[in-house]
């Protein structure tokens, strides 16, 4: 594609405000998701097209929605911990099995979180010994 064609620069400019406002629909749908499957889901249905690779304006819109997951999957990793904190004794082995099985959710870009909140997991446990 020639860029020095005005109708050229106009189609990938309106392509990249499209995709920018489709990053910004995903990371607001992102911040309303209350699971970590959901999280997970929508962080990786987004793919930044191959037209756009050197616009930097899509791809810091693509590096929001992943930053926005990040965060999204870390507070609901911290609220499945202050849950397992808070819970009988008797019910901290099903509240533990149960935050296992969501983080087994957590792939591709969120997959550096799952050694994170074992790490959190583990000071919780020491916590309540």
């Amino acid at each position: 594609m020639a860029l020095r064609d005005p109708v050229d620069k106009n189609m990938q400019r309106m392509e990249a405000r499209r995709f920018t406002a489709r990053c910004e629909a995903q990371a607001s749908s992102i911040e309303r998701a209350d699971t970590l499957r959901e999280v997970a889901r929508l962080s990786t249905s987004i793919v930044l097209p191959y037209s756009l690779t050197t616009d930097d304006v899509s791809r810091d819109a693509l590096r929001l929605v992943q930053t926005r997951a990040e965060d999204r999957a870390r507070e609901l990793i911290q609220e499945q911990l202050q849950h397992l904190a808070r819970a009988e004794e008797n019910q901290r082995e099903k509240h533990k099995r149960a935050m296992l099985d969501a983080w087994a959710n957590l792939t591709g870009p969120l997959g550096h979180l799952r050694t994170w909140a074992q790490s959190k997991l583990a000071a919780v446990e020491q916590q309540n010994g």
